[in-house]
C-alpha cells in the first residue's frame, strides 16, 4: 500500500525524520554529525551528535561518545551518552557514563557505570541539594513514621540479591 510519506526519509516516533541508518553488517569509525534522527543496527566507533532520537537496535553496537535529544538503547554500548532522555531496553548492555534528565532501565538490561541526572533546563545559582529542581529534600513517608528507610532500592522497593550473589 502506498503512503503519503516523502521518499527517502522515514519518520521517527515523534515526527522527526530518520535520515541516517548504519545498517546491520556495516561498521562506521569516525565523527558523525546528523540533523534529525539516527538508527544504528551495525557497529559505530567514534563520536556521534544528532539533533533528534538515537536508536541502537539489538544488533547495534557503539563504542562512542553519543549526544542526542533522546537515546533508546537495546544493543551494546560502551562510552558516554548525553541526552535529555535515555532508555535502556531489555536486551541492552551499557558500560560507561550517562548524563541525562530522565533515565529508564528496563528489566533485563545491564548497566555498569555512572549516571548523572540534572534538570538542565532549570539551572539555579545555589548548590545542588539532592532534589532535581534545587528544592530542599523532603523526608520520605517512612522517615516521617519513624520507620528505617529502604536501602539500595528504586521506587521504594526492596532490592533482592542476584542469583550469583546468593550462591557465594
Amino acid at each position: 500500500m502506498l503512503s503519503n510519506k516523502k521518499k527517502g526519509a522515514s519518520s521517527a516516533s515523534n515526527g522527526q525524520a530518520l535520515n541516517t541508518i548504519i545498517g546491520r553488517g556495516s561498521c562506521f569509525e569516525g565523527k558523525l554529525t546528523v540533523d534529525n534522527s539516527v538508527r544504528i543496527d551495525g557497529v559505530f566507533k567514534g563520536e556521534l551528535a544528532c539533533t533528534g532520537e538515537l536508536t541502537i537496535s539489538q544488533s547495534g553496537e557503539a563504542d562512542a561518545t553519543l549526544e542526542c535529544k533522546d537515546a533508546y538503547i537495546d544493543g551494546v554500548v560502551s562510552g558516554t551518552v548525553r541526552a535529555d532522555k535515555v532508555r535502556l531496553d531489555t536486551q541492552s548492555r551499557f558500560t560507561g557514563d550517562v548524563h541525562t534528565d530522565s533515565f529508564t532501565v528496563a528489566e533485563g538490561a545491564i548497566f555498569h557505570g555512572s549516571c548523572s541526572m540534572e534538570n538542565h533546563k532549570e539551572k539555579s545559582g545555589s548548590p545542588a541539594t539532592g532534589a532535581l529542581s534545587g528544592e530542599a529534600a523532603k523526608p520520605s513517608p517512612q522517615a516521617q513514621k519513624g520507620e528505617p528507610p529502604a536501602t539500595g532500592a528504586l521506587g521504594g522497593k526492596t532490592a533482592k540479591p542476584s542469583p550469583q550473589a546468593q550462591k557465594k
